[in-house]
């Protein structure tokens, strides 16, 4: 899948690509993808927060993903 805002943390890539909204803020949204094996293993997040700009809600979708990541230590 193509996105433009997908960052690599240690295994796994972080999509946030956040969701534009009806009233012109941006919804933050993630996906992890994980390699186990041969599998690959997609975690969608799809409702983290609304914010004013598309860049805040990558950062937060980011900083939210990463935490989950570390929190599986």
């Amino acid at each position: 899948m193509t996105t433009k805002h997908g960052f690599k943390y240690g295994r796994y890539l972080l999509r946030c690509d956040p969701m534009p909204m009806a009233d012109g803020r941006f919804g933050a949204q993630v996906v992890v993808t994980s390699e186990e094996g041969n599998d690959h293993v997609e975690r969608p997040f799809p409702s983290l927060g609304e914010f004013n700009t598309e860049a805040d809600a990558v950062a937060h979708a980011r900083a939210w993903g990463v935490r989950w990541v570390d929190d599986r230590g």
